[in-house]
């Protein structure tokens, strides 16, 4: 339905890239370029290349210009993590340059590369930002693109009030750079719009202004599509007579372009762009009465424009406009018959290529099923969307590693250039300041003689030294006790202000944002410090408010002071005050985000007889709250010290344990459901306690929280390597080994050094270790986990992402995680037959995997039903009490000689 107003904004786009400012030598080479080539997106990619390295060097309008057109060409032909990167480095040139023109082709790009891909809904957000921007820059080419991809993506939205307004603004910008082919193409897309609204008279006046328009630019294609417009006009108006002559002009000039054509086939065969065919503007009039619900008028105008299609055998718009047929049956009410008309112009789209407009037209055909109530088709439709976008998503994989890797890359330089001009200008000021202190004690011992003006002069530049130094100081001695992100006090500053109190009694609280590395990883660190300010104001807010101070103690941690005590009442009412106030949504880009914290609070002297005790015991109740759902807060009570206590106490029998070599490694047994055979081993560690063993739910989430798993998985890494090529010397063949990696085990800085240690102590084959990494693990810091995967990959490991579907693993991050396996969770196997939902879970996930060329395990298979079930879907790998048990290696052993004799094995 679209198609047509997308070859327009290709048409129009190298006429939006320029601003205010004179484009250079770069930008005008990229003009000439889209020119020539604007209809050849690979063609202008490759003349493009040779001009990056000096765009680059050039900077400002050059650099802008270029970014633009590369990432347009680019999401033209589906690849938008090059797009995406483009759009990255237009947003940065903005903000740091406060170049509002950067900003504006920054959004209206995304807004694009969404459109292409279907998502016009979210493209509709990004260029309604870009609109106002467009207006402060004061370049009407620059506000014409904009507007125009602004009211083309209103219309596809069904704001056809708002698409009539936008595309004023553009028939304002194209006369203001009197540009008659520019205003021509406004006046071409208001006049449909105005024709669906009933207003006729105005819809043949836009026609005959294009017209008009189309001759003073010598585009004889412009002058066709207004006399077909005024045709479709006057004949909808009931002027039958007006809207033949309209029609026999526009076949008349059609003849005189391109000798022979036909013109009953097509009225406007010549044309090359918009809607220069009488097919393409009977297709987007049909897409419009569509968005208005005018499902009659809709169906007539697909079937004229199915009609036109094929007669020029044109299967394309054939399909095109048979899907628009049937989307109109559908929402009339003719269910049966609009699902067939759907269904084969969509076969036919399929038939011919798979690509981002088959996927737009699934996307239409699923959401129009939706709302007839069908919500089996339509889940049917969205499943075959998915499987199209893993297809797309896939062929971009490589592109989207480089704009990764260049995106890193930007962000460490300018990581290392901020740090290095604060470096050096304190350096110069010192320098200066020594320099000429020395030189004005020299001059003075020595060369007295040379007079009082030398001498002054020397003197007042030792005296702007020290004013510079003075400055310096000042900073300094300013981010010293303040927060350089949120401006609120820092923990020095709050030290500083509790020894001040010289003894009063007062409470403390300790507030900590929950999850926030899972945010930063979904919205980015930028979003993430504009995010971490918007909570410190609400924060900063409520405690003045009660009478306190809010200081900002650790990345994501706050505390609040507040000169009272001894009253449990007006406490628990300035906590309830802190968690409501995170009540309300955050405005993040375009999202709204909910955000929870956890609050803790203690007294002075109630409950510690020292400040730093307050603040430990605040922390203590704290971590409490944090194991809480949603905004939750808790007051210190003294049996939380008992409880601390008891993990000392525990924390201290595990180091014990681990010197003494208490702990054990067992291996459960992982079973190929193809032949049944053993695929490998999964290594488990156990641990005995004075002849008792201790269950891994009480020891493990104690040693994650101290940082002791970090030790005990370095220790089970070598017990697995050591065992694994003890089975491999043995000649048992090379069972691959599975170990899990904690969250805090996988980002602790020294995992890499330890997992190439075990490799090289051990002498294992790396093909037989797989290291199990959960989804928070690598959800923290997405990005740095992306790059770890790959180090962990070049070692030669394999790689499992475990209880896959119980964290927030997003698609669009799983496809860039270069893994071997997923495990799905026992929690989804036990409801296996039960739970219809969870059937369709486990389901849904092995037909992922194997789309993205990954294998699945199924963990926790306890029946003889449930293997079969997964059999039936094709799971890889079973693991569970059904075959084996976590065993010690002497057992697991057993287990494989018992294989290669040919023996069965007990389960």
């Amino acid at each position: 339905m679209r198609w047509g107003r997308l070859v327009l904004a290709a048409a129009i786009f190298v006429f939006g890239l320029a601003a205010s400012a004179v484009a250079g030598p770069i930008g005008d080479a990229v003009f000439a370029i889209e020119a020539k080539h604007g209809n050849a997106p690979h063609e202008v990619i490759r003349q493009l290349q040779a001009l990056e390295a000096q765009a680059r060097a050039a900077g400002g309008d050059d650099l802008r210009i270029f970014l633009a057109a590369w990432g347009y060409a680019h999401a033209s032909i589906d690849k938008p993590a090059v797009a995406d990167a483009a759009i990255e480095e237009l947003t940065d040139l903005g903000e740091r340059t406060h170049n509002n023109a950067a900003l504006a082709s920054a959004y209206t790009l995304k807004a694009a590369m969404l459109s292409f891909s279907g998502q016009v809904r979210a493209a509709f957000g990004w260029i309604e930002s870009a609109v106002p921007l467009s207006e402060t820059v004061g370049s009407p080419d620059l506000h014409y693109w904009v507007t125009m991809t602004a009211g083309d993506l209103a219309t596809s939205n069904g704001h056809i009030d708002e698409g009539i307004r936008l595309f004023e603004a553009s028939v304002a910008a194209a006369r203001q750079s009197r540009n008659p082919r520019r205003e021509a193409q406004a006046y071409q897309c208001l006049a449909p719009l105005r024709l669906v609204k009933g207003m006729f008279d105005a819809s043949i006046r836009d026609a005959v202004r294009v017209r008009e328009l189309g001759a003073q630019a010598q585009d004889s294609s412009l002058v066709i599509s207004g006399w077909v417009l005024e045709a479709l006009a006057a004949e909808a108006h009931g002027e039958k007579e007006h809207g033949v002559r309209a029609r026999r002009s526009a076949m008349a000039l059609a003849e005189q372009i391109r000798p022979g054509a036909d013109p009953k086939l097509n009225s406007q065969a010549s044309g090359v762009g918009g809607l220069s065919t009488e097919m393409e503007t009977l297709l987007s009039l049909s897409g419009m009465y569509l968005s208005v619900r005018d499902f009659d008028a809709a169906r007539d105008y697909a079937a004229r424009a199915r009609s036109h299609a094929e007669a020029l055998h044109d299967p394309d718009n054939a399909a095109r406009a048979t899907i628009n047929l049937g989307l109109a049956d559908i929402g009339a009410g003719r269910l049966q018959a609009g699902k067939k008309a759907a269904d084969d112009g969509v076969a036919a789209l399929e038939h011919k290529k798979r690509d981002a407009e088959l996927l737009i037209q699934i996307n239409r055909y699923a959401a129009a099923l939706e709302r007839a109530g069908d919500a089996a088709a339509a889940l049917q439709r969205l499943r075959e969307s998915l499987l199209l976008e893993t297809e797309l998503a896939r062929r971009d994989r490589q592109s989207t590693v480089v704009a990764l890797q260049r995106e890193s890359s930007f962000q460490q330089r300018q990581r290392q250039m901020d740090k290095l001009e604060h470096d050096n200008t304190l350096q110069a000021v010192e320098i200066a300041r020594r320099n000429t202190e020395r030189l004005l004690m020299l001059l003075l011992a020595g060369a007295m003689a040379i007079g009082v003006v030398v001498a002054w002069r020397l003197y007042l530049r030792a005296r702007e030294s020290n004013r510079q130094l003075r400055l310096n100081n000042e900073t300094l001695e300013f981010a010293s006790n303040h927060d350089l992100v949120t401006g609120l006090f820092n923990r020095r500053a709050m030290e500083r202000d509790v020894v001040a109190m010289n003894g009063e009694p007062f409470s403390g609280a300790w507030v900590s944002i929950k999850q926030f590395g899972l945010i930063v990883g979904s919205v980015g660190h930028q979003q993430g410090d504009n995010l971490l300010c918007q909570i410190a104001q609400r924060l900063e807010e409520v405690v003045l408010q009660c009478g306190g101070q809010l200081y900002r103690v650790d990345g994501v941690t706050f505390a609040a002071i507040y000169r009272f005590a001894g009253n449990e009442t007006r406490l628990r009412k300035t906590l309830e005050a802190l968690t409501s106030a995170m009540d309300a949504p955050f405005k993040i880009g375009n999202q709204d985000l909910i955000v929870s914290i956890g609050v803790g609070a203690s007294e002075y002297p109630t409950d510690a007889t020292s400040v730093m005790e307050v603040a430990r015991l605040a922390e203590l109740a704290k971590l409490q709250a944090h194991a809480e759902p949603g905004n939750s807060y808790v007051i210190y009570d003294a049996r939380m010290g008992n409880t601390q206590r008891d993990k000392l106490h525990m924390e201290t029998r595990m180091l014990k344990a681990l010197e003494h070599g208490d702990f054990e490694v067992y291996y459960q047994g992982q079973r190929d459901l193809r032949d049944g055979g053993i695929k490998g081993f999964e290594a488990l560690i156990r641990w005995h306690d004075n002849g008792k063993m201790v269950s891994p739910a009480q020891f493990i989430p104690l040693a994650e929280e101290s940082g002791l798993i970090v030790r005990l998985g370095s220790w089970v890494l070598h017990q697995a390597c050591r065992q694994a090529k003890a089975w491999a010397d043995a000649g048992l063949g090379r069972p691959v080994v599975a170990v899990n990696i904690s969250p805090r085990q996988f980002n602790h800085p020294d995992f890499m050094t330890t997992v190439r240690a075990a490799l090289q102590t051990t002498g294992v084959d790396p093909a037989q270790i797989e290291l199990e990494i959960t989804e928070g693990s690598v959800m923290d810091d997405a990005e740095a986990s992306i790059s770890q995967l790959h180090a962990l990959r070049a070692l030669g490991l394999a790689l499992a992402i475990d209880d896959f579907g119980t964290g927030y693993a997003s698609l669009s991050y799983l496809r860039r995680f270069p893994l071997n396996r997923l495990k799905v969770d026992r929690s989804f196997i036990m409801q296996l037959g039960n739970s219809e939902g969870d059937d369709t879970i486990v389901r849904t996930v092995i037909e992922l995997a194997h789309s993205l060329g990954l294998s699945v395990t199924a963990e926790g298979v306890e029946t003889v039903a449930q293997e079969a079930t997964l059999r039936s879907w094709d799971c890889d790998v079973v693991q569970g009490f059904l075959h084996s048990r976590p065993s010690p290696a002497a057992v697991a052993t057993d287990l494989l000689v018992t294989e290669r004799k040919g023996m069965p094995a007990a389960a």
